[in-house]
């Protein structure tokens, strides 16, 4: 694990040319450094070196999002788990089995408060159905103190990550 010191995590301004690559980044990922140049106002060569050193700073990053839909998912299934309290300590141990057993499950989180954020797509209702009462037959209930789960339904039309704008 890569520790960080206080000045590598400092927060970073963008310069106004840095500003305008990535908004015309975020707008169209498919521009050329050629037309990002055009227009910037720039030359080619200097939105390529911006661009790598944005790249290099981690200020940004290239994200592949599948498209569920067409990948025969129906739904997107939002898990919110509250755990009690004397099972706080394997919160961990059961993000971790959601991940494992869950070929489908997109993310796992932990928040603060004690609870696990699951996301996770599936072919339809009675899968989730399913799978969710094997999970539970297998790792139990002691450690739910509660559960909400929302169901959104996805088309080859839906849009679950939509940016906008950077600024």
């Amino acid at each position: 694990m890569q520790v960080m010191d206080d000045e590598s995590c400092a927060a970073r301004s963008l310069k106004d040319n840095e500003r305008r690559i990535l908004s015309l980044l975020v707008e169209n990922q498919d521009y050329t450094f050629k037309e990002i140049a055009k227009l910037v106002g720039l030359n080619e060569v200097s939105v390529r070196r911006i661009h790598h050193r944005l790249r290099q700073e981690n200020v940004f990053h290239t994200l592949n999002i599948p498209n569920f839909s067409l990948l025969g998912y129906r739904m997107l299934i939002l898990q919110n788990i509250t755990v009690t309290s004397p099972f706080l300590i394997q919160t961990k141990r059961m993000m971790g089995c959601f991940l494992d057993e869950w070929p489908n499950c997109v993310c796992c989180h932990e928040t603060y408060d004690g609870k696990i954020l699951v996301r996770s797509v599936w072919r339809d209702a009675d899968d989730f159905k399913k799978a969710h009462g094997f999970f539970f037959q297998k790792h139990g209930t002691d450690w739910i103190a509660g559960e909400q789960i929302d169901m959104v339904p996805l088309d080859h039309c839906s849009e679950i990550l939509r940016i906008k704008d950077i600024t």
